[in-house]
């Protein structure tokens, strides 16, 4: 129980932090205090398991030692070259694209695809109408055949297909 509540209390305070604070901080701020946290962190790790780290591997002990300090350098300087970039608005230089030479070749390709794709859609609309017309027609002799008295009406009200 004793290692409940106190996780649960930080896990609050971190979900307000999240909700109600961290939204209305600056890029610049979120970035000192994730720097601030990290460094924490790697601090935190390396005197936890200082003892893990001296007797893990008997080669390459100042890599150990100093893969910590080499982390935090490297996300430092990234860190300071985003704050630059936020400061000169981060243009990047985009290369101009090649021109395509228009060939006879293309325009014709171009051409024929246009007009296969007007094709399907003049076809695709001849098929609905037609199918519309026939479910109107079925519906209209259906309704004419049950009603002697008015036998211009029709028992199916307009769909959304006819109103377009």
């Amino acid at each position: 129980m004793e290692f409940f509540v106190p996780g649960l209390l930080f896990f609050i305070l971190t979900l307000i932090f999240t909700f109600y604070i961290a939204p209305k901080a600056t890029p610049m701020i979120a970035a000192i205090l994730s720097l601030v946290f990290l460094t924490y962190g790697v601090y935190d790790h390396y005197r936890m398991f200082a003892s893990e780290y001296r007797s893990s591997t008997w080669q390459e002990p100042l890599l150990l030692m100093y893969s910590p300090a080499v982390m935090i350098t490297v996300l430092i300087l990234y860190v300071l070259y985003g704050m630059s970039a936020l400061f000169t608005k981060g243009q990047v230089p985009v290369p101009a694209m090649p021109e395509m030479p228009s060939t006879p070749n293309m325009q014709n390709a171009l051409n024929n695809v246009t007009e296969s794709l007007s094709n399907a859609a003049n076809s695709i609309a001849n098929t609905a109408n037609n199918m519309m017309n026939n479910v109107l027609n079925t519906g209209n002799n259906g309704a004419n055949g049950r009603r002697n008295d008015n036998k211009n009406a029709s028992n199916m009200s307009r769909s959304f297909v006819e109103s377009v």
